[in-house]
């Protein structure tokens, strides 16, 4: 992948088809087409942890969290961390609002990928020291490299099982009577 980011076509598109299911379906679609297209970079970053740690390959895990984000929240938290004003961020969420035309909200899914904390928040912290060094200890990384190696094929399956997800979605949806519009 080139540095400087990426392209995405079709999301008007795929956005449009999901908004034609219930939150909950359209939730659910997302979190199983994220996690589903993630897992190939998490099996990556556990085959490159370093092996004198096998508690680090195995707690690499992906997972998902989902956010029912206002509208306007973020034009607002993108004021803020600019340095704009606390009275240009309520400005912004309102025209962020406004431009909505009454929609509500909203559904996120963050998904991650990564060393989990377990019952001990320091297997994160070696986790990361692994990856970046410290200064006893030169880096050994582990998740670059994985996403270096597989941020483009994960692209793709992302694109793939989004649109397999909210159509199949889309269908059951018609099947129950439950399809919006």
């Amino acid at each position: 992948m080139a540095r400087g980011g990426f392209r995405v076509d079709g999301a008007s598109d795929l956005k449009a088809q999901l908004d034609r299911l219930r939150r909950g379906a359209g939730r659910a679609a997302l979190e199983r087409a994220g996690t589903s297209a993630m897992e190939p970079m998490a099996r990556l970053a556990r085959q490159l942890a370093p092996k004198d740690t096998h508690e680090l390959a195995e707690s690499i895990d992906v997972g998902t969290e989902v956010r029912d984000e206002e509208i306007g929240r973020f034009a607002y938290r993108l004021v803020m961390g600019g340095g704009g004003s606390r009275e240009q961020a309520l400005a912004a969420m309102r025209d962020a609002r406004r431009a909505a035309g009454g929609a509500a909200r909203n559904v996120y899914v963050d998904v991650f990928m990564g060393p989990v904390a377990g019952r001990d928040v320091q297997d994160v912290i070696k986790g990361v020291v692994q990856e970046f060094g410290s200064e006893t200890r030169e880096p050994q990384p582990y998740m670059r490299p994985a996403f270096d190696q597989d941020s483009e094929a994960l692209l793709e399956r992302l694109r793939k099982d989004l649109w397999f997800e909210i159509l199949s979605a889309i269908e059951n949806a018609a099947r129950r009577g439950t399809l919006k519009g």
